[in-house]
């Protein structure tokens, strides 16, 4: 009798044998955000029409996407689906918030410019009923968090103005035409962290996801404190692309 022993694989040699099938050449792309704007084979973002001539336009109009998309992530909830027109697809969770972000970028519901869609200037007058269009709520399609979304993208422009700025601030710090990859988080921290609602500040200056632990010991005033930034990190790595 008994039952057989189920074969345990490490979790180390079950990466390398899913990441060995995916991609046998081992050119893994990114884990960023652009990731969830290909369906079914389409680089939705790739195969459009790129209106601008000057390579920083487009680099500021990936910063607006990126940034507004990765912020519009937080969890779905189980029910909720996007059905892409374009594609025919029907997504959930990342994958589904990040082609309806994209979506919405398109249509040009953030840009202040009727003739000009593909930008995000127009943040501080989002509220829940553009999100729930673009997103497809309804009762029976519910998404967790509507207000919270269209709260954080107004202080976005509150804070910035357009996302695309960012892209300015980032390449004026580059040096020799190479930009050192803190500064990109560095930029993000300063710029974004009055965009989070409670949030700890020390001196004046919002810490963003940053929290207490009594564990963390120094000699200053930053003692207790732990910096996260999980979320400003995959923004971080999303922006190396159109940098």
């Amino acid at each position: 009798g008994g039952h057989p022993t189920p074969l345990v694989v490490p979790p180390a040699d079950l990466t390398a044998q899913v990441v060995r099938e995916a991609y046998p050449d081992l050119n893994v792309p990114f884990h960023a955000r652009w990731r969830h704007f290909a369906v079914e084979g389409r680089d939705l973002w790739a195969e459009r029409d790129k209106p601008w001539t000057d390579p920083k336009d487009e680099a500021r109009a990936a910063f607006d996407l990126a940034i507004t998309s990765v912020l519009l992530d937080a969890g779905a909830g189980p029910a909720w689906r996007y059905r892409d027109a374009a594609t025919g697809a029907e997504l959930g969770r990342s994958e589904g918030l990040g082609v309806a972000s994209l979506r919405l970028f398109e249509s040009g519901a953030l840009s202040a410019e009727r003739g000009d869609p593909l930008r995000a200037d127009a943040l501080t007058r989002v509220d829940p009923g553009v999100l729930a269009n673009a997103f497809q709520v309804t009762d029976d399609n519910p998404l967790v968090g509507l207000e919270g979304r269209a709260a954080l993208l107004r202080r976005l422009g509150e804070a910035v103005g357009r996302p695309g700025a960012l892209f300015d601030l980032m390449a004026a710090r580059a040096v020799g035409g190479k930009l050192p990859a803190p500064a990109i988080l560095e930029v993000l921290l300063d710029a974004l962290g009055p965009i989070w609602p409670g949030r700890l500040s020390l001196g004046g200056v919002p810490l963003g996801d940053c929290w207490r632990h009594p564990a963390i010991k120094r000699d200053d005033p930053t003692d207790g404190l732990v910096p996260i930034h999980k979320l400003s990190q995959w923004l971080s790595y999303s922006l190396i692309e159109p940098l």
